[in-house]
């Protein structure tokens, strides 16, 4: 109901409210149950500035406290008697989006919705999370009051009781900490109240044991590849082949291996931006042969590791290394293990790094491009060679010779030019 000053006249309610908004008639709403507040609708009615409405200095000040809907109306209500006895004894009131730390996640979710900049999947793990867990272990608390105390009580605490690994939880506040962050550096906070905090302070983390992938573990590996089913070893033998990324590897389409290279979209690498990677004799046989097996077992498909939707997703991807396992590593370990070997091969540091598409100086990145992939062909090719020495043909004998790469011939390769 609106009144001779054009101000709606209504419950503080989310109902009534929507009503207001879409009527399209005044610009202001207020309850006079608490006339001290006013709501002001936005040009495109779709959302209100919630100001509170003092007197200072004999003045009438309008002061914004938040935006609906992205504020919860109901907890800001139950807070409001604490933030007038706060003002009543001088103290400043919080200035900003939210009131609870509830309205400040909620906000990163619609932050990080459609943010192609982030990684779909780290975008779903945050979402996961911050449905799961910190909506409910951070109900009702005002954002005033969060502090290092109240993430040790709330969240650690309680995730340590219910049985989560200490990965979990670190990955947990890692979130809530990225969420914090965000808001205070668009200045929707005052301040990042977890400025400093690290989970060590709460949490003592297990030293990370048995991780790690070393040469001498080729043997066990290979054979591990071996008895697995194509699928899941072509996966991996790829990562460990060129050093790439599980995600990058699990989305290559049959496109990307175009001629002699391997072409990773910049929409599928980390640092977003176009890889591209010389293809050796070896990789060109596994991938010929891999395509005559796909099409006879699975069909012809786009994706080199076609899931319900695609290609397999992440999870799937994860719950594959798990078959392979014969010891705790994580599928980065493949990763660090190629670039550990062509180091200790004497590959050229630069072209080590640009092999793992790790970043360049721009102009030294475009003046050696020529030549950086003459490095990276060569040093894939030596390379190669010595995981065939290493027994790297056992998992497919049938498309691997056993390699007549002597030693003294590749010490001799790695000798000269970029390696």
């Amino acid at each position: 109901m609106a009144n001779a000053s054009g101000v709606e006249v209504g419950k503080l309610k989310d109902a009534p409210m929507r009503r207001w908004l879409r009527g399209g008639v005044t610009r202001d709403y207020r309850d006079p149950e608490y006339p001290q507040l006013r709501l002001r609708a936005t040009a495109d009615r779709k959302k209100a500035s919630l100001f509170l409405v003092v007197n200072e200095g004999g003045k009438t000040v309008w002061q914004k406290q938040g935006v609906w809907p992205s504020i919860c109306i109901k907890t800001f209500l139950e807070q409001l008697p604490v933030v007038m006895a706060k003002r009543s004894a001088g103290a400043e009131v919080l200035r900003g989006e939210f009131v609870t730390v509830v309205d400040l996640l909620k906000w990163f979710l619609g932050h990080i919705e459609g943010n192609r900049s982030f990684s779909h999947s780290w975008r779903a793990n945050c979402k996961s999370v911050v449905s799961k867990h910190l909506l409910g272990m951070f109900a009702y608390l005002p954002l005033a009051e969060l502090s290092f105390v109240a993430v040790d009580t709330r969240l650690v605490k309680p995730m340590l009781a219910e049985g989560y690994s200490t990965n979990y939880i670190k990955s947990a506040v890692k979130i809530f900490k990225r969420a914090i962050s965000a808001a205070a550096d668009l200045r929707l906070v005052e301040s990042n109240a977890l400025a400093g905090y690290r989970v060590e302070m709460s949490l003592k983390m297990a030293p990370t044991v048995g991780t790690q992938l070393m040469e001498s573990d080729l043997g066990p590996l290979f054979t591990a590849l071996r008895d697995a089913i194509w699928p899941v070893a072509m996966l991996f033998m790829l990562m460990l082949m060129f050093g790439t990324r599980i995600n990058e590897t699990r989305l290559a389409r049959w496109e990307h291996f175009a001629g002699d290279w391997w072409i990773i979209p910049a929409a599928n690498a980390k640092n977003r931006q176009e890889h591209r990677l010389p293809l050796t004799p070896t990789v060109k046989a596994l991938l010929t042969h891999y395509l005559q097996w796909q099409v006879k077992h699975v069909g012809k498909r786009a994706f080199l590791f076609p899931g319900d939707e695609g290609a397999i997703s992440i999870r799937t991807a994860q719950y594959w290394s798990e078959q392979i396992r014969f010891k705790s590593f994580t599928s980065h370990a493949l990763r660090k293990l190629c670039r550990t070997i062509i180091a200790d091969m004497g590959v050229d540091t630069m072209v080590g790094e640009r092999l793992l598409n790790h970043a360049l100086p721009v102009l030294l990145r475009t003046y050696v491009h020529s030549t950086l992939d003459k490095g990276m062909l060569s040093a894939l090719d030596a390379y190669h060679a010595h995981l065939i020495l290493c027994g790297f043909n056992e998992v497919a004998p049938e498309i691997i010779p056993r390699s007549s790469v002597k030693s003294q011939n590749t010490q001799t390769q790695m000798a000269s030019g970029w390696l």
